[in-house]
């Protein structure tokens, strides 16, 4: 016999919108966080992530302030768009306008990744950034209201 379905709680979308925000700003502070004693073990952790995904080319990543951030320019992007996207909520998407924007997105992307492999066009910060920012938003957006939705439907 199946145990009965346990209701959402009402912090699960507040809790997803803060771990979206501070993952997705992470990029930002894991430089500044090295350097500090009893948070840099944080930091490493954060910065051995990014490590497994991204490439980490300095020709190809911002230095604000004069330091490299823990990603390149596109993975900033998808990083800032995901955190965004969880933290202003808008526009609502149906599943299918989501999974709509999400595709051109991807195809922005891969027409970006492609031309620039080919040497068609040099690599370009804003695309990049842009092409990332253009994908991961609309997926913060979606996943915070997807939580915020299984919250209002669960009985009380």
């Amino acid at each position: 016999m199946n145990a009965p379905a346990r209701p959402a709680s009402r912090w699960l979308a507040p809790a997803l919108r803060v771990a979206l925000v501070v993952i997705g700003s992470a990029p930002f502070w894991v430089p500044p966080l090295q350097q500090v004693a009893g948070l840099s073990a944080l930091a490493r952790l954060f910065d051995a992530w990014f490590a497994l995904h991204c490439h980490r080319e300095a020709d190809r990543s911002w230095l604000p302030f004069g330091v490299g951030l823990a990603v390149c320019v596109r993975c900033t992007g998808i990083y800032v768009g995901l955190a965004l996207g969880a933290l202003i909520e808008k526009p609502l998407l149906s599943p299918v306008h989501v999974r709509l924007w999400v595709g051109i997105a991807a195809l922005i992307m891969i027409l970006d990744v492609v031309t620039e492999m080919l040497h068609m066009r040099p690599a370009w910060g804003p695309l990049r950034a842009f092409s990332g920012f253009f994908l991961a938003y609309p997926v913060g957006v979606a996943l915070v209201n997807a939580a915020r939705s299984r919250t209002a439907a669960a009985p009380p």
